[in-house]
């Protein structure tokens, strides 16, 4: 605006002035210049070199990195004012357990229900650094989800991020919309999610999974229309055979099926057909790993992605110890049994135990008696049970996990004299699969997989001095041809 007695002044000064806007006039002949031409950022001197055209100035300073802000934790607890491109670097020396740095898109950490409502995670990785917070709803039934964009291009992505809580068998995700980090008063566009839901998907533990990912994951070589029909209504993930049809024709995944008595779409029965169309699509989609959410950014086609998943280095696995529900990766809950479980740990693909009739025998008559290790070993998790029976001595040794079929896992039990060393009887069997849950020692030494000796065979091994038995177990594995 052109101002009388004053000059040319820019917008935002203008709105400032009072007395002098009667006497006024659009500098019209300024302003088209003005548009063409380019301008230093107001933060040049905090180190922004970027020349802007006129039009997109004022939003890029509102987004500029040099801007100063505010750390985002409770002021309570931190009074830090800095450049926003110092945030990072602050965060990492005065917050560094509320950063999260990926390589990829795909950011996860695990959280408590107690904690659900209080979160602040700097999310980094190469070319995107995004602020997740999460807060409790004023009435205090539900939760408010914000991410705010820092330095990722919006024109370069998709503009929402999804946000997904995994339980042991339940999840929920909910799609989060980016904004800038100036609005952080916008609770309006917070996405929710009810505290009760939340505790329904941690089924009564403290302890809940949270990731954050790209909306759209990577397909390949399929129109997004026909994406679409792949998935499934009620978990919303794609879905992967076998693909089943309710009575009107509906299709849902296997694992919706399973805890569903009726189709959520049109309340109808389930049929006994599948839907082979759309199974035979699968093979033609780009799927996303399960484990995605623990750090695994791998994509695989439909034939693919369950091979993959069996040997994948980021599955889960349970605690197979009965009473314990302790669950992460390989590394984390092989480090878990060694602080919690050692006793029953054997640390190495090789085991030797002695044993005594006189232990297991009452009133001259022998009694049962079990006993149980664990190996870790070769990415699996492997369960030895040693029982004593009444007329023999037994052994197995089970694999709790799903593991690559490909390789054959055997175990070998050798009983040695303790007078001569060569003298040796030893069995061989194979290492089958059993559920963790399965731990009734009936079932357990029903089958052909067991390795088993009388006490007839074993007497002549006897320790002279103090009549034990000394059993020597190892397992071993070969891949098949």
């Amino acid at each position: 605006m052109l101002v009388e007695n004053v000059g040319n002044v820019c917008h935002k000064c203008f709105g400032s002035l009072s007395e002098e806007k009667g006497k006024s006039l659009p500098n019209t002949a300024l302003n088209a210049i003005l548009q063409g031409l380019k301008f230093l950022c107001q933060f040049e001197s905090e180190g922004c070199d970027v020349e802007v055209i006129y039009g997109d100035l004022k939003d890029h300073e509102e987004k500029c990195i040099f801007r100063t802000v505010e750390c985002v934790m409770p002021k309570s607890d931190c009074e830090w004012k800095g450049k926003l491109a110092d945030l990072l670097k602050h965060f990492k020396e005065e917050h560094g357990k509320h950063v999260i740095t990926s390589p990829n898109d795909i950011f996860s950490f695990e959280n408590t229900i107690a904690k659900s409502a209080d979160v602040v995670k700097l999310l980094n990785n190469k070319n995107k650094m995004y602020l997740l917070k999460i807060t409790e709803d004023e009435d205090g039934k539900s939760l408010l989800h914000f991410i705010f964009d820092i330095k990722s291009n919006p024109e370069d992505e998709e503009e929402e991020l999804v946000v997904k809580y995994v339980g042991k068998t339940d999840q929920y995700q909910l799609k989060v919309k980016r904004m800038s980090f100036n609005s952080l008063h916008y609770k309006h566009t917070a996405k929710k999610i009810l505290l009760s839901t939340l505790r329904e998907i941690a089924q009564a533990s403290e302890n809940i999974m949270v990731t954050i990912k790209p909306a759209k994951c990577i397909f390949k070589k399929m129109n997004d229309e026909i994406l679409k029909q792949l998935e499934c209504p009620v978990c919303k993930e794609l879905m992967r055979p076998p693909i089943h049809l309710c009575n009107t024709g509906h299709s849902l995944c296997s694992s919706c099926r399973q805890k569903l008595d009726e189709c959520p779409t049109c309340r109808q029965p389930w049929s006994n057909s599948r839907n082979f169309c759309l199974e035979a699509m699968t093979l033609s989609v780009q799927y996303p790993c399960a484990y995605s959410q623990f750090g695994c950014y791998e994509t695989f086609l439909g034939q693919e992605i369950a091979y993959h998943e069996v040997i994948c280095e980021h599955k889960m696995f349970t605690c197979p110890v009965p009473g314990c529900d302790f669950t992460g990766n390989y590394v984390s809950t092989k480090n878990h049994f060694k602080l919690t479980h050692k006793d029953s740990l054997i640390k190495t693909t090789s085991y030797t135990r002695t044993f005594n009739f006189a232990q297991y025998t009452r009133n001259n008559k022998r009694t049962s008696h079990v006993r149980v290790k664990y190996f870790w070993e070769y990415g699996n998790i492997f369960r030895l049970t040693f029982t004593c029976l009444p007329k023999a001595c037994k052994w197995t040794v089970q694999i709790l996990n799903n593991y690559d079929i490909s390789v054959k896992y055997f175990y070998k039990i050798s009983i040695t004299d303790p007078q001569l060393q060569d003298r040796i009887i030893t069995k061989t069997n194979l290492c089958l699969n059993f559920p963790p849950t399965v731990t009734n020692v009936s079932r357990i030494l029903a089958g052909n997989h067991i390795i088993s000796f009388t006490y007839h065979d074993l007497s002549s091994y006897k320790d002279p001095d103090n009549g034990n038995i000394c059993y020597y177990c190892q397992i071993f594995q070969k891949k098949s041809n």
